[in-house]
């Protein structure tokens, strides 16, 4: 690991102050990550400017030819990578290994067959008659320097999603990962300066929130990606608004899973388990609550319990062990907090519930909860750790009521044998994503897409309707016809105003007899039409009109 460095125009620049990264399993240090002053930062912002207008303009071929090196050292370094991850998250090494390496193993490979047709120009038909002799298209252009905060649950995968497809979209990025997790971000400066990404392309600089705060008010910032909690999102987003800086902000999710009387209940409390407790259930798309019909409910719930006890809680490092610590201790005393308030209120914790004294980290048992209900924190705000609260339904309108009451809207499940009902069920639930007898793979998926509604945040990334969020789109109208003058332009002549009037009716009457005879009655006028307009354009127009 580089030490007390940071990774600005390519070179480990020693820093004056460091941060300690801490193993959250064994809580002895991993070693100490650079830490940025406020002129690193702002060096780190001056480099990526400058690399920008030579990055943009560097032919696809070149780009890929790096990618494809990138992808090939990540599969190389994968293992030292993916015991980066555990050692200084948590996660199993398996998990790390999946969920991180070869998910962005996955994105890159994505980006390089499809760079082209992202950011290939989109033919536009006018609709306007007039406009019948014209040619449009869109065209997409990079923004120029990207600013990405990551946070530390998954601190792989997710920066060096964001940071392959800004450079992509032709974008020059600087990256602030983490405090918690800082090496995870940047092993990813050490994968692309391998693969030979040019000069200040890519720069990589923890460093405090002051210093983050400056850097998202930086007037040579044009886009910020965020992902985290939705109070420091709504920070980001009042600073952005001071240079009106583009943002995409993905933020909290309370991730409902619907499980009707018709599921597979082994697979649904099997799905259940894993959505509720991968990752020590701090994801953001993790299972948070479930909702089970009635009359499996009993059944549903004895199997998820019987599945959660032979979970094995443990050093991650180690071979068999399913679940690892929480990240920090903080997170650790807020799901401790919802489990405590869920049983004041009437909650039963059918397993676990409590810390695990057998180990010195932040290790927590995953626990299951019965007779929960909306008036508890642990159904109404994101807990982010691993605890599954169970509550029964009735009925399927039922089932969409309690899983749209939330502030959040990141994704959901449908778990069912019935097609008909799990599309009725998606079309139901308010969420940027559904996923149908699965859980929480839709982020490993690089053509769909990422982000929600609400409090989830703004915008959405990953794939096509992801990647616009990276970009900018200009409208482009090309008129080569002979015409001196077109109808609208300057002079208003005499019978003007009448060609006009009677051009509103031909083209929007409801009435098609009344369009036939507007048009019939502007015979007398076609010299001026001609005068002003392509007559092939206006003839072209006629099938169009009538057929409105």
């Amino acid at each position: 690991m580089i030490q007390n460095r940071l990774f600005i125009q390519n070179e480990w620049k020693k820093s004056a102050k460091s941060i300690e990264s801490i193993n959250p399993a064994t809580l002895k240090p991993i070693g100490r990550a650079g830490l940025g002053s406020q002129q690193d930062c702002r060096q780190a912002i001056q480099v990526a400017k400058q690399a920008y207008p030579s990055w943009k303009e560097m032919p696809f071929p070149s780009k890929k030819a790096i990618f494809r090196k990138a992808k090939q050292i990540l599969l190389d370094r994968s293992l030292e990578i993916s015991q980066l991850i555990t050692y200084e998250k948590g996660s199993p090494l398996p998990e790390s290994m999946t969920m991180e390496v070869n998910s962005s193993l996955e994105s890159i490979d994505y980006y390089i067959h499809n760079m082209e047709a992202l950011l290939k120009p989109k033919k536009m038909k006018h609709h306007m008659v007039l406009f019948n002799h014209k040619k449009g298209c869109f065209q997409y252009y990079s923004l120029g320097p990207m600013l990405v905060i990551s946070p530390w649950n998954f601190p792989f995968v997710i920066p060096f999603l964001d940071v392959i497809s800004g450079l992509t979209a032709g974008n020059t990025v600087v990256l602030r990962p983490s405090s918690t997790t800082p090496f995870c971000g940047l092993i990813i400066g050490e994968v692309f300066k391998e693969a030979g990404l040019p000069q200040g392309v890519l720069n990589i600089v923890p460093c405090s929130v002051k210093q983050a705060e400056e850097m998202i008010t930086h007037s040579d910032i044009q886009l910020i990606s965020f992902t985290g909690s939705t109070f420091t999102g709504k920070r980001i987003m009042e600073l952005a608004s001071q240079n009106l800086t583009n943002i995409h902000l993905e933020l909290g999710g309370k991730d409902p899973m619907i499980v009707l009387k018709d599921a597979d209940i082994q697979r649904a409390a099997t799905g259940a388990v894993w959505g509720a407790f991968a990752n020590c259930g701090q994801s953001c798309g993790s299972v948070e609550r479930v909702y089970v019909e009635k009359s499996i409910a009993p059944e549903f719930t004895e199997k998820v319990v019987e599945l959660t006890k032979k979970l094995k809680v443990g050093d991650p490092k180690f071979e068999g062990v399913d679940v690892g610590p929480m990240t920090s201790h903080r997170q650790m005393e807020k799901v401790e907090e919802h489990i405590k308030d869920a049983q004041e209120k009437g909650a039963e914790v059918l397993v676990g519930g409590e810390r695990i004294s057998d180990f010195q980290g932040y290790f927590i048992r995953p626990s299951v909860l019965s007779r929960v209900d909306h008036s508890m924190k642990i159904m109404k705000k994101e807990t982010f750790g691993p605890v599954l609260p169970i509550m029964t339904f009735s009925d399927l309108n039922e089932a969409a009521s309690l899983a749209n009451d939330s502030d959040f809207g990141l994704t959901a499940s449908v778990w069912t044998r019935n097609r008909k009902k799990a599309l009725k069920m998606a079309e139901m639930i308010s969420s940027g994503t559904v996923t149908i007898n699965d859980h929480m793979s839709s982020y490993t998926e690089p053509g769909a897409i990422w982000g929600g509604i609400k409090h989830t945040g703004i915008g959405r990334s990953h794939g096509p309707i992801g990647f616009k969020e990276l970009v900018y789109a200009k409208f482009i109208s090309r008129d080569f016809s002979k015409n001196k003058n077109l109808i609208w332009w300057f002079p208003y002549e005499k019978d003007f105003f009448k060609v006009i009037k009677k051009s509103l009716s031909l083209f929007y009457s409801a009435q098609r007899g009344k369009r036939i005879k507007t048009l019939v009655s502007m015979i007398p006028f076609l010299s001026m039409i001609k005068k002003r307009s392509p007559v092939f354009n206006f003839i072209k127009g006629i099938p169009r009109i009538l057929k409105k």
